[in-house]
């Protein structure tokens, strides 16, 4: 066997790191080392300077820098970075993430199957490993909004035996869980006859539902928690996957307080937009913002390397040692974590901070998936709230929005109506509406303590079915928003008036760009500073845009068939 004889140096390794610091993340030591990689696996780790005869192909000095393992996140969405798997390849690898647990139920809402199986296919053959779950909740909430896509029991049998699947994804409908409804109940059934991991998403559960909850085998969470319910599920065995926007210091203390580290934490992205992503990072930035909000620096690590291992079943990664895949990264410090070389597999993708890997050009597997908005072009009209009378005062339930998260509650207003339009001009309100695709549904309602002052945004990219959201204190700059949306094939677009301000166009199913990294996370920045400018500051503008249509997370929402309140599952209307 190669790898054996490579250990022994009785062949040639490919490659030989010398000069570094290896951080053990099983027994928390930081101490000289040198690496030996035979092939995509590593043979050997010795003690520095004990291997002076060691042959290799090739030998890497780490200039003293600290060798850890490739990153690993357990919890995300390709299609929130708004560009398609091999650019988000190239970013991450950039980043020192190195494997991925990819939830596509963004493109399986807005395409169904087959964009799954087109996107699965897309993520193949590329220097990060992209592992999928299968999507348990399409339509995220059945009966409440329209959808293109819908994966039931048969279809998640079927993804479950494609390569490169390993388990189900968030399973955000916790009432249709613990109601046991049978739709619900034969996908978790599949779940567990595949002896597949099965990720949760419950910021609503307590008590003995959310011990219903984890019985029925969902045992993560990565949404909104307190300290004192995290502590609730992490003592019921639930692995707490944190990402940055749930991060304080509070939820810190509380794991800090705890006798003994856990090695059923892990640091996760969920969303990260473009911009975002090109200039704070991936996983990389939430375990320095772990860090500097006061968890150790090893601990940080673990939870961003064998935590997540662990969790996703990979034995085979999550730490640096003999058989072990050869991920690598050299950093400066762990605090810092500036990555300058990452190695996936055994090839050095990234070195001295220069990528020696990019994405192959012209790629048009994911074509297919063009034009699948299928708007029609709308008018003022298509925004007017549908309301009682048309002259006089009415009471309406309106959404709340909080900063700086993305949680929302139900408040009220007095909207006074002049010939059936709504008079927002000395309130603090917007009017906010969702088309479905393919002019199946619409609905228009009220929205606060957004910011905006005068405008509109569209956004096709609205969890989770991906509707057209469009957010507007007049109408017309709402229609223009949305018809540059609809012109785009789906995109987030900036209107005041009749003048377009900003646009990011988002071809591929409506929610992903085919242009590379930098240009769409330019097209974001300039949706943010044209925002900014009309008044909407938010530190996660995407995911606070998106979200307003997310029915399954609590608060008030919105979707094509009108307010939705998530804990109860119900629709309520509009006017009080």
């Amino acid at each position: 066997m190669t790898l054996i004889q490579a250990a022994l140096n009785k062949k040639p390794a490919d490659l030989h790191i010398t000069n570094v610091r290896l951080v053990n993340v099983l027994t928390g030591e930081i101490y000289p080392a040198e690496i030996v990689i035979s092939g995509t696996q590593i043979a050997a780790v010795e003690s520095a300077g004990a291997a002076p005869s060691r042959r290799a192909q090739r030998v890497l000095d780490g200039g003293e820098q600290l060798a850890v393992p490739g990153l690993i996140d357990s919890h995300l969405h390709i299609e929130s970075s708004l560009v398609t798997p091999a650019s988000f390849a190239e970013a991450a690898l950039r980043h020192g993430t190195t494997t991925v647990a990819e939830d596509p139920h963004e493109i399986a809402n807005a395409t169904g199957l087959e964009g799954v199986r087109l996107f699965l296919d897309a993520s193949r053959d590329l220097p990060l490993t992209i592992l999928f779950l299968a999507s348990t909740c399409v339509p995220a909430a059945a009966g409440l909004e329209h959808c293109r896509g819908e994966l039931g029991p048969r279809e998640i049998a079927e993804m479950l035996s494609w390569e490169g699947v390993i388990g189900l994804a968030e399973v955000m409908d916790a009432r249709a869980v613990v109601d046991e409804t049978p739709g619900m109940s034969a996908i978790l059934a599949e779940g567990r006859r595949a002896n597949a991991i099965i990720e949760g998403h419950n910021p609503m559960l307590e008590g003995r539902e959310l011990q219903a909850y984890i019985a029925a085998g969902i045992d993560s969470d990565h949404t909104l928690s307190s300290p004192a319910r995290l502590l609730e599920k992490l003592r019921l065995g639930v692995t707490a996957q944190l990402q940055e926007r749930y991060m304080d210091r509070e939820v810190i203390a509380a794991l800090k307080a705890l006798p003994q580290p856990l090695p059923t934490l892990c640091l996760v992205t969920d969303d990260v937009a473009p911009e975002y992503l090109a200039s704070h990072g991936h996983l990389d930035h939430v375990l320095r913002r772990a860090i500097a909000l006061g968890m150790s620096p090893m601990q940080a690590l673990q939870a961003a390397t064998i935590n997540p291992a662990r969790r996703l079943r990979l034995y085979d990664r999550g730490l640096i040692g003999p058989g072990r895949r050869a991920d690598v990264l050299l950093v400066d410090s762990l605090e810092q974590f500036d990555v300058s070389t990452t190695i996936s597999a055994g090839r050095v993708v990234m070195e001295g901070g220069q990528m020696r890997w990019q994405p192959p050009g012209g790629y048009s597997g994911l074509n297919a998936l063009r034009d699948s908005l299928d708007l029609s072009p709308v008018t003022a009209d298509h925004f007017l709230p549908d309301l009682p009378r048309t002259n006089g005062t009415v009471e309406v339930r309106v959404i709340i929005s909080h900063a700086p998260g993305t949680t929302t509650e139900e408040g009220s207003a007095n909207v006074e109506v002049v010939d059936g339009v709504p008079q927002l001009g000395g309130t603090d309100l917007s009017l906010i509406a969702v088309l479905a695709r393919g002019n199946q549904g619409r609905f228009a309602g009220f929205l606060r303590n957004l910011g905006l002052q005068r405008g509109a945004v569209a956004t096709s990219h609205a969890h989770d079915s991906h509707n057209l959201a469009v957010i507007g204190r007049d109408r017309q700059s709402m229609a223009t928003a949305a018809n540059a949306v609809i012109n785009a094939g789906g995109g987030i677009s900036v209107a005041v008036g009749e003048e377009v301000r900003a646009l990011a166009p988002l071809p591929i199913a409506g929610i992903i760009s085919d242009a590379p990294l930098a240009v769409i996370a330019e097209q974001m920045r300039q949706v943010t500073q044209s925002l900014a400018e009309l008044g909407v500051r938010h530190p996660y503008l995407l995911m606070r845009l998106s979200t307003y249509t997310l029915p399954v997370s609590g608060g008030l929402r919105i979707t094509d068939m009108g307010y939705v309140r998530a804990k109860e599952r119900e629709l309520v209307s509009l006017v009080i």
